[in-house]
């Protein structure tokens, strides 16, 4: 009798449990993956028109020549101002954020929202400005050269 058992499990294989655990797992890593993959891609005004139903990334150039309006006495969560796209497109963007400290200062700026249907401005959602560094790049060399002259 128990050669009979042990032939008997040796031929079952794999459980069905294990199979669809193995599912689940290929599922999820592909939904990660492709997820993954939207978000790091960074957009453009123009295709972020063609679907206004998609939140969309966009990386742009602030343009400090353009009016900047944001007035907290009348609407604190009302901010706008013109970007370009890396296309050269400039668009007016909307964000229904308060602008942040010293967002002037910015020379890019990140950005997730969505185009519109006219493509006449483009509604941020969440809005990440990219100021200069502190330390310019002059400096930093020059403090190196000082330092490693120093150790000589």
């Amino acid at each position: 009798m128990n050669k009979m058992t042990n032939s008997t499990t040796a031929k079952k294989g794999i459980s069905p449990y294990v199979i669809v655990l193995l599912v689940v797992i290929a599922v999820a890593i592909a939904v990660i993956m492709s997820t993954s993959d939207k978000s790091a891609k960074s957009s453009t005004f123009s295709q972020a028109d063609a679907d206004p139903t998609e939140t969309v990334h966009i990386n742009g150039h602030l343009m400090k020549d353009m009016p900047l309006e944001y007035n907290p006495e009348k609407d604190p969560n009302y901010f706008s101002f013109f970007l370009k796209d890396k296309e050269g497109e400039v668009r007016k963007v909307i964000s229904l954020n308060p602008k942040q400290q010293d967002f002037e200062r910015a020379e890019t700026v990140n950005m997730y929202g969505k185009g519109t249907a006219e493509g006449k401005e483009f509604h941020a959602t969440t809005v990440m400005p990219k100021c200069p560094s502190k330390y310019p790049t002059d400096s930093i060399n020059s403090t190196a050269q000082t330092s490693s002259t120093l150790l000589k």
